[in-house]
């Protein structure tokens, strides 16, 4: 008798956090994570820009290549996320001087699936990873071309997705490698900041975008990796056009990460280091 009651209060225990595991997942369905927003964000601009009415999946797949862990997970399926990228680009119309308004904006039924299995195979209660809508765009099926694209030049994303993808190994003779970190205020215009990467990293137009939400989301980001004195050449380039462009965002130098995750740097010792007077400017 005691065993029955046993085994009856365990499975009353398991449908209960079963039924509370389907709602935590309802409910955070439509707050994506930090990283996979910004993909999201990312693509839309992008799909917009080209005047297009409608989110593809080749906007998200440009969007997320982007992204560190991406372009290193298609590196270990045989790929070259530059590459892919100018295939995807190729395959979009051309970016035009009056962009589509956001009012009339929609998302593909072929995205609603991607989003959707990105969901089923996301191992985290935050919601999908950028990892994660890779891999679900690569079985989206036959009809989108961005799908046939990462089935031909990469292999199983699934299975090379499995083992979290990690900075690669460097050795330089010059020293340690660092990165230029942007820090988040909020003052300095978003657009400025994505021109300020342009101009002064060599970024392009969906880099920039990306970049410049990270660093709205998670607080900061890092370029790079670079050598010391290449990083040190582009923050005192950068810091000069950004004054002389009124812009107060903070640009400090950080070692290169070792881990590849959505916030890629942290708080520097000196916190003054870099930082610029304030000016009136859009809230970021």
């Amino acid at each position: 008798m005691r065993i029955l009651l046993v085994g009856l209060w365990l499975l009353v225990l398991a449908t209960v956090l079963a039924i509370l595991y389907r709602r935590r997942k309802r409910r955070s369905h439509a707050r994506p994570r930090g990283d996979s927003a910004v993909v999201l964000h990312t693509a839309t601009i992008e799909a917009m820009r080209r005047g297009q009415r409608v989110l593809l999946p080749e906007h998200v797949v440009l969007a997320a290549l982007c992204d560190r862990r991406v372009a290193t997970l298609v590196a270990s399926a045989g790929a070259s996320a530059a590459s892919l990228r100018r295939e995807l680009e190729q395959q979009l119309p051309a970016p035009r001087q009056a962009p589509t308004d956001s009012a009339a904006f929609e998302l593909s039924p072929a995205v609603n699936a991607i989003v959707d299995r990105a969901w089923s195979r996301s191992a985290s209660w935050g919601g999908p990873s950028p990892l994660d809508l890779v891999v679900a765009t690569q079985s989206a099926g036959e009809g989108c071309f961005a799908a046939a694209l990462l089935t031909r030049a990469c292999r199983d994303l699934d299975r090379a997705s499995r083992e979290p993808p990690r900075a690669p190994e460097r050795s330089d003779p010059a020293g340690e490698l660092v990165e230029v970190v942007f820090w988040n205020d909020d003052v300095t215009k978003m657009e400025a900041v994505q021109r300020l990467l342009v101009d002064c990293f060599g970024m392009d137009e969906v880099e920039a975008t990306h970049f410049m939400l990270t660093v709205h989301f998670a607080g900061s980001a890092a370029a790079g990796p670079y050598r010391p004195d290449t990083a040190a050449a582009l923050l005192a380039r950068a810091t000069q056009v950004a004054r002389e462009r009124g812009m107060p965002i903070r640009l400090t130098l950080g070692p290169a990460a070792e881990e590849m995750g959505f916030t890629w740097a942290t708080e520097p010792a000196e916190a003054g280091t870099g930082q610029m007077d304030s000016s009136d400017g859009q809230r970021r």
